[in-house]
């Protein structure tokens, strides 16, 4: 185009002052926005930012790129205090979505978006329930101590219809339906599944020990469901050893289901994945490597976690004494896991063994375990200057009488990971509208940390 020369050095010198930032939008949806920018040359700017409709001049947002990122800092984006997600001052149409321009105030240096850009608001980073509050077995290796428990109580039909309206706003496979208990107690667990909307059954996935016997259609249903994932507890293929660890349990119940799912799966319409969950321990370490193999060609499994033991007080002497591996036959488990491909087989270690020389590949853990309802939030420091919040990221559990316990998450500097601080304790059927009562939740989560909303 001929522009003037007066237009021509004006635009040279906006592209100069524009190119000294760098930063992408990572989140894009029609009520939020997400992403990173900084200052190369000047790390220590506050970049400000604005969200903008192009055609109109509409500004949608605005603020700080102040957030922390640990995972900018691994790629050496300053100390990765450069990030921002916010809402949108209003919900964008269908044709306004892909027309949203996010630039530095700045030099108005437009944001590239990024290849894997995520076009959902997910601002619940996991939702955690179990349906019931009891097992069928008493495993001697349980991290939950039922001593005493002699009754079953169920998760009523009013709170599983209050806690799936959240389920648009968690991240696929990180809705645990069940992980604590055995859910297959609860009469209406297929019931409960189909609740969930089919968009959103990806969300979902569940533990179960197969332990109790199953009519033919429970699998069925399961194999039509679009579950993310199931996961499967099996400690041994040998009867005696299968028995001893899951004290009650009868090994030809667990085939005769383990079939029956099997089969199911092979024919389903929407089968889940399905994940193996195996303890380690001195009566099974031996014959794990070729159950594994076992478990991925001929049993249908797309991945096999093995665990340590979660060593809680009431857990026998006599059973640590008996089972518990040393070092040197956890490294001989290390070594003959090594040649499965690490997408695979995941190798959980105990916290205290030193894992300096394990080969990541191996002992890098992919997905969370199930916490106990003890632990599900962790301690973190005082609110000061070493700590930033992260909004819009929350973390959900639910126990089987509707109270629900919403933590926060916080990121430390000189800390790999966040830590997550307790917010609100209340009864989830009280919650009205859930995206109201997660915007409320960012206000909570400042006031907290004492500082001001963007």
């Amino acid at each position: 185009m001929n522009w003037p020369k007066w237009v021509r050095r004006l635009r040279k010198a906006l592209l100069r002052v524009s190119t000294r930032y760098q930063g992408y939008i990572d989140e894009c949806s029609e009520i939020h926005i997400a992403g990173w920018v900084w200052n190369p040359s000047d790390p220590r700017e506050p970049v400000q930012y604005e969200a903008v409709i192009p055609a109109t001049g509409e500004v949608l947002a605005k603020g700080t790129a102040n957030q922390i990122r640990s995972d900018l800092v691994q790629i050496g984006i300053g100390d990765g205090k450069h990030a921002f997600r916010t809402r949108l001052r209003r919900k964008l149409g269908i044709d306004e979505t892909g027309t949203l321009v996010v630039r530095t105030i700045t030099g108005q240096c437009a944001l590239k978006m990024s290849p894997s850009i995520l076009r959902e608001y997910l601002p619940i980073r996991y939702i955690i329930m179990d349906l019931v509050d009891n097992c069928n077995i008493r495993c001697p290796f349980c991290l939950f101590d039922y001593t005493g428990i002699h009754t079953t109580n169920m998760m009523d039909e009013a709170t599983i219809d209050a806690i799936v309206r959240f389920a648009p706003f968690v991240y696929d496979g990180a809705f645990w339906f069940s992980c604590l208990h055995e859910p297959a107690l609860h009469p209406e667990l297929i019931k409960y599944i189909e609740k969930v909307p089919g968009a959103h059954r990806r969300k979902l996935f569940f533990t179960t020990n197969l332990a109790k016997r199953m009519p033919t259609d429970y699998f069925s249903a399961l194999a039509d469901s679009g579950l993310h994932h199931v996961n499967v507890s099996i400690e041994s293929l040998d009867p005696g050893i299968y028995e001893r660890m899951r004290k009650g349990a009868r090994h030809r119940i667990f085939m005769e289901n383990w079939e029956k799912l099997l089969l199911a799966f092979k024919t389903g319409k929407a089968p889940p994945a399905l994940h193996y969950i195996s303890m380690v321990y001195k009566s099974n370490f031996r014959d794990l490597p070729a159950m594994v193999d076992y478990l991925l060609t001929d049993r249908g499994g797309a991945k096999v976690e093995l665990r340590h033991t979660y060593d809680y007080p009431h857990i026998s002497e006599d059973f640590r004494r008996a089972e518990f591996l040393t070092p040197e036959e956890w490294l001989w488990v290390r070594d003959e896991l090594a040649r499965f491909p690490a997408n695979k087989v995941q190798l959980d270690l105990p916290p205290d063994l030193d894992v300096s020389e394990f080969p990541a590949a191996v002992t890098a853990a992919t997905e969370p375990s199930c916490p106990s309802r003890d632990n599900s939030f962790e301690a973190g420091s005082e609110p000061g200057s070493s700590i930033a919040i992260l909004p819009h990221y929350y973390g959900f559990s639910l126990s089987w009488n509707g109270t629900l316990e919403v933590s926060g998450v916080w990121e430390i500097e000189g800390e790999s990971h966040p830590v997550e601080r307790k917010i609100t304790a209340l009864d989830v059927r009280d919650i009205s509208d859930p995206l109201n009562f997660v915007i409320e939740l960012d206000l909570m989560l400042m006031k907290q940390a004492g500082i001001g909303q963007s």
